[in-house]
């Protein structure tokens, strides 16, 4: 009887020391699973977690360069600030020009030789721009010796606003526009603004100075 009671608890302790070994066991594992994951927690941008990095890919794609012409927000400078070379736009008018709140366009020369100022008016986010080289056209201009520009006249392409919802505002933005070669005589152009129409091009009254704006009737 003694013996079978001996052995009953002989197997009754070895079990209980199999569980004790088996609970430290998985105690063990899950501590080693909390520290681990602290760890990653902690590093993970070091250790290559995906949470944590991105490639040059999904970089670009979540952080697209501003357009040309745009300052880093996405938005146009102001035309006081913007440099004066063929193809910068600007928002506003740049020093010196005189504004017009009843005319849709007109422009000016530059305070640099050969280039030009045009200037539109309307919605700020829907802002008309042009070309940055104009041409010399073959239009029904003054046939007088008073047209510079190679017996023609000056033609200034004008890129109409994209598509969309557009505030009601009238601002300006203007461009710089490359005027062709021996355009800027200090003589009067005719010019030619897209397809909104004509207006004479008065030279600069001074060296250094931007010329005044021609307007177009509104």
């Amino acid at each position: 009887m003694m013996s079978r009671r001996m052995n009953r608890s002989g197997t009754a302790a070895r079990a209980l020391a199999r569980a004790g070994a088996t609970a430290l066991g998985i105690g063990m594992t899950a501590a080693l699973a909390l520290s681990g994951c602290a760890q990653s927690d902690v590093g993970g941008s070091e250790a290559g977690g995906s949470t944590a990095t991105t490639s040059p890919e999904e970089s670009d794609m979540t952080s697209p360069s501003p357009s040309d012409g745009e300052g880093e927000d996405g938005k146009l400078p102001e035309a006081a600030e913007m440099e004066v070379v063929a193809g910068s736009s600007g928002r506003g008018l740049p020093p010196g020009l005189e504004g017009s709140t009843d005319s849709t366009a007109g422009v000016a020369w530059s305070p640099e030789p050969g280039l030009l100022y045009v200037v539109t008016n309307g919605s700020s986010s829907c802002p008309t721009f042009a070309e940055p080289q104009a041409t010399i056209g073959s239009g029904p201009g003054d046939k007088s010796a008073d047209v510079a520009a190679a017996d023609g006249m000056l033609a200034v392409t004008l890129v109409p606003p994209s598509d969309g919802m557009c505030t009601m505002d009238f601002v300006p933005t203007t461009t710089v526009v490359e005027a062709p070669a021996d355009a800027d005589t200090g003589q009067p152009v005719p010019v030619m603004l897209g397809d909104k129409g004509q207006v004479q091009l008065l030279p600069r009254s001074a060296e250094g100075e931007p010329g005044p704006v021609a307007w177009l009737d509104s």
